[in-house]
């Protein structure tokens, strides 16, 4: 792929690979080491998996997991887009160092059916990765240990909208680390494993639904669309209702059949308003059965 390729492809513009300020051969150069380094990082991937994941969902809280090795197209757009966002922190990064720098060479994406069952996940994975801030990256080009392993690299990150029920998390993560994010939803964890950064990020289902719908339209090209940006936000409510009402739907389990009435019986049982009774008192009442059939008979009169 050419460079005029690339910047076509990822929506890039001369001006912002420019404002980059990393040169084409450098990425080149980067690109190739990280092909070379693939097999290793997969073989690791999988070992992450067997040791943590697999057929563990149900004990740790999870409804489905799946996980990818960054792909070299994705990693090189990364690192131009880094760049322009945060100069200061990534501008000492080239070929010899990136691995650094990028947490998410390899990904994990935990499913929830219930938002609540994250806290299972989370006592599961402080148990084997210590969250130490004493073990907290803080420069990235100085602290990178390839040696280590079962730690906590950054502080665990709630992303969540405003308005979201979020007292599930207060008790687990600090308020500073509970983040308003009017397009996401996540719980962000970056692990150290065999001298390898993983992110771990942990989802309901609904979130995970809504976050690829916006991704394929939204990110990152179409930031800036208003019309999109707003019925972006809507899914994004849609979403965090959905979370709410089967969490709701799951707590009425537990509620004894007898106290539950039938839409029929509530109805039959309801006292009508004067105003009510005057539009209807022509008609037998004990033709009304449901709410539709009470609005229609007003309705017709």
């Amino acid at each position: 792929m050419t460079k005029d390729e690339f910047l076509q492809k990822f929506g890039i513009l001369p001006q912002e690979f420019e404002e980059a300020d990393i040169s084409w051969e450098e990425l080149l150069e980067i690109a190739d080491d990280y092909e070379r380094r693939r097999p290793t990082l997969e073989k690791i991937r999988k070992e992450f998996v067997a040791e943590f994941l697999q057929d563990k969902e149900k004990e740790i809280g999870l409804q489905s997991y799946h996980s990818r090795l960054k792909d070299t197209e994705h990693l090189v757009e990364k690192l131009v887009r880094k760049r322009l966002e945060n100069y200061a922190k990534y501008r000492k990064m080239d070929a010899t160092n990136y691995m650094r720098y990028v947490t998410d060479l390899i990904g994990i994406r935990g499913l929830l059916l219930y938002r609540e069952d994250w806290v299972n996940f989370h006592k599961y994975i402080t148990h084997w990765f210590k969250n130490d801030p004493e073990k907290y990256i803080r420069d990235y080009g100085r602290d990178y240990d390839k040696n280590a392993s079962g730690y906590m690299a950054e502080p665990p990150k709630v992303h969540t909208r405003l308005g979201d029920y979020a007292d599930i998390y207060v008790n687990w993560i600090p308020e500073e680390n509970i983040l308003d994010r009017k397009h996401y939803r996540a719980v962000h964890y970056i692990v150290v494993y065999r001298g390898v950064y993983i992110e771990i990020q942990i989802k309901t289902l609904f979130e995970e639904g809504w976050g690829e719908i916006d991704h394929s339209i939204l990110y990152p090209r179409r930031k800036g669309n208003a019309m999109l940006t707003e019925f972006s936000e809507l899914l994004n409510r849609l979403a965090g209702m959905g979370d709410e009402m089967g969490s709701f739907y799951r707590r009425l389990q537990v509620v004894p059949d007898e106290k539950f009435q039938s839409k029929e019986t509530i109805v039959r049982k309801r006292e009508l308003k004067p105003q009510v009774k005057a539009a209807v008192e022509k008609r037998d009442l004990n033709e009304i059965h449901t709410m539709d059939d009470a609005v229609w008979s007003i309705l017709k009169e």
